[in-house]
């Protein structure tokens, strides 16, 4: 099935501008153009995206996306360094948690002193 990019911004909840950022910056594409140039996804540009989607929710930056991107196109012969960039941001997200969870025990010791009845 193919797409247009209002199909698919809307579908995935994703500005036309967006789509069109990741076509410039090589997280998709080349996109195949219709007759009157009109970009036309595929149902495999449809499932790169929500795979980058779910990147970006994790805050992996642009340039890893791509660089996952361009592993994926690579095909299984990847597979190891895919892994390999796959545990590098697992192991940032974990040590972000680890931090955020570090100032939630302040904010929640703050609040508890708020609401501590003054002497």
């Amino acid at each position: 099935m193919n797409y247009s990019i209002k199909e698919i911004s809307e579908r995935l909840r994703i500005p036309a501008s967006t789509l069109r950022y990741y076509e410039k910056r090589g997280l998709i594409g080349p996109l195949r153009r219709s007759t009157g140039q009109v970009r036309v996804f595929s149902e495999e540009d449809l499932k790169l995206l929500q795979i980058i989607q779910c990147l970006k929710r994790t805050g992996m930056p642009v340039e890893e996306i791509r660089e996952f991107v361009g592993l994926i196109r690579q095909g299984d012969a990847t597979l190891e360094q895919r892994t390999a960039l796959f545990e590098h941001h697992k192991a940032q997200i974990e040590h972000q948690i680890e931090q955020l969870q570090e100032n939630l025990a302040v904010l929640e010791r703050k609040m508890k002193l708020f609401n501590t009845p003054a002497k």
